[in-house]
């Protein structure tokens, strides 16, 4: 599960959105953060009790369809849309990105570039993708890790911030 969550301003700035209960607004805050990798969440009714407030502030977000409930769990609907997933799926999914991802794949070997792993393979932006749009598709801007590499890079990159 992710410990940061970005929230789609399309969503959190819409009419419909903000003309719900502030303290809807909030639990809609909270159950994103504490969703699942997916949107899923079996804990609602707790997180309502943890944040004081009652299940009565849970009815406008199922109303507006933000999120739908299925058994005695929850999800949230337009997960891509709403954690700004979508949008970097995108930019992620053009031609000038996968030639950019190919050609430093081939640069280092197809070899994480730390432990030398063949297997799980990703390009990392050394500077962030979000953060440093002109480097996105510079080749000096990216190594090529293994999965546990590329995580255990972000997981030291998240104390350090």
């Amino acid at each position: 599960m992710a410990d940061r969550r970005m929230f789609a301003k399309t969503i959190i700035d819409s009419d419909a959105f903000l003309d719900m209960p502030v303290a809807s607004q909030l639990l809609y805050f909270h159950l994103c953060m504490r969703a699942d990798d997916d949107g899923y969440l079996n804990n609602a009714l707790s997180i309502i009790k943890c944040i004081g407030l009652t299940k009565l502030d849970i009815q406008p977000l199922l109303n507006r369809e933000y999120i739908k409930q299925f058994g005695t769990g929850y999800q949230i609907l337009d997960w891509e849309v709403a954690t700004g997933k979508a949008e970097n799926a995108r930019k992620r999914n053009t031609y000038k990105y996968r030639k950019w991802r190919d050609s430093v794949l081939k640069r280092d070997g197809h070899k994480c570039q730390k432990c030398g792993s063949e297997d799980k393979l990703n390009v990392h932006h050394i500077k962030q993708f979000s953060l440093y749009k002109e480097l996105r598709h510079d080749s000096e801007n990216a190594i090529t890790l293994c999965e546990k590499c590329h995580k255990k890079i972000h997981r030291e990159e998240r104390l350090d911030g």
